[in-house]
């Protein structure tokens, strides 16, 4: 039986079956066919039987993907597939358009940012894409749901967010 789930971030959390019920209702949600919470219950409980302590999401995903082209609903399994591959490449281009706008940068607000480092420098731009690309990991990774809407939203701010990994109070 499915205990843990090893996160993208190296986190190990408890394994929630609803989290899976969830992203196949909303997959076949934009299908013709509609929502079956029977076969995603179905399917949720037949990973979760599974004869492994612990399993990363991508595994975890790559077994919904099968259960669903196992099942009478191909169809879902293909919008599955697609919101996990949109998924994916949104995670890749909001890195890269962070470097690009980096990279593209004149002396302004972005190189001059941090008083204690000048993006204008080959370190200074190494040490801006370090920033930026944990900030990233960051809300992807490290923040609850609720916290990471609350920044989102502005109702929050975390400053010197590239040291949150850390674990250093420095600047929070």
């Amino acid at each position: 039986m499915v205990k843990r789930v090893l996160k993208r971030d190296g986190r190990k959390v408890d394994f929630n079956n609803q989290k899976i019920v969830a992203a196949i209702l909303k997959a076949m949600d934009v299908t013709e066919g509609g929502e079956d919470i029977v076969l995603a219950a179905q399917i949720a409980k037949t990973i979760s039987n599974l004869n492994q302590d612990e399993m990363s999401v991508e595994e975890i995903q790559d077994c919904v993907e099968n259960e669903l082209m196992n099942s009478p609903r191909k169809e879902v399994a293909k919008e599955y597939i697609r919101y996990r591959n949109k998924r994916n490449i949104a995670r890749k281009a909001k890195t890269n358009e962070i470097f690009e706008d980096i990279i593209g940068a004149k002396v302004n607000d972005i190189t001059r940012e941090n008083a204690n480092m000048n993006a204008d420098t080959p370190a200074g731009m190494m040490m801006k894409f370090a920033s930026e690309a944990t900030k990233s990991y960051v809300d992807d990774n490290l923040l609850s749901d609720p916290v990471r809407e609350a920044v989102m939203g502005n109702y929050i701010h975390i400053h010197d967010k590239d040291y949150y990994p850390t674990k250093s109070l420095t600047c929070i």
